[in-house]
């Protein structure tokens, strides 16, 4: 059962940004070796043969807070995704498409990550769409207002911070049948201590560009 429904038809239409770690910060973490290999701190690993990258992304466990009581356990799952192509559409005469958002949900006690098995460190691969928190409303829902959408190469990752409004995982490379995410999340078990989920009506419009071309890679 959805937290609120909220009508959206004035909010503009969201430009997507390329990720990077300071921009998604807010919301939580990235896990970007390109990016981080020479912002954070590293070590050399495995007798010289690797170089370990430090604490890159949030991992966080607040069950301790719910109202249940019920202990979680770390999970490990796998999200097989494909482009949400019904809620897709081409932006006439530019390069661009434009994906249809209409629900955004939060785990309110774990962080959740997604790292993307086996796609191509220069493919936009997938979307990631958050919202602020509207801290005057009594059950801390999103604000409507505040949305903000980021690209994702194939070789970066992104973890959600615990409580953090977020979009399911949309998929935008069409070039593959599926995306396989590796998840990693604390659950209990209780739905609404899980995830829970607003909707939004008719939706807000998320624009990203098309760039992908197997043929230049």
């Amino acid at each position: 059962m959805a937290l609120k429904t909220f009508e959206v038809s004035k909010i503009p239409t969201i430009k997507a940004e390329p990720l990077t770690p300071e921009a998604f910060a807010p919301f939580g973490g990235v896990i970007s070796a390109d990016h981080q290999i020479q912002q954070v701190s590293t070590s050399s690993a495995n007798y010289g043969t690797a170089t370990k990258i430090h604490k890159v992304a949030p991992i966080a466990n607040n069950f301790s807070n719910s109202s249940s009581g019920k202990p979680p356990t770390a999970n490990w799952n796998i999200f097989r995704c494909k482009a949400p192509k019904h809620l897709i559409s081409h932006k006439s005469g530019t390069n661009k498409k434009v994906y249809l958002s209409k629900v955004l949900e939060r785990h309110p006690f774990s962080t959740q990550a997604f790292l993307p098995m086996g796609q191509h460190s220069k493919i936009d691969s997938y979307l990631v769409i958050v919202a602020k928190t509207d801290e005057s409303s009594s059950n801390k829902l999103p604000d409507p207002s505040q949305v903000r959408a980021f690209i994702c190469k194939g070789n970066q990752s992104i973890t959600y911070g615990a409580g953090t409004w977020h979009a399911p995982m949309v998929v935008i490379d069409e070039n593959v049948p599926y995306i396989d995410f590796a998840v990693l999340i604390h659950e209990n078990g209780v739905a609404d201590e899980d995830c829970q989920e607003c909707y939004f009506e008719p939706g807000f419009d998320v624009e990203y560009d098309n760039n992908n071309n197997i043929s230049k890679l």
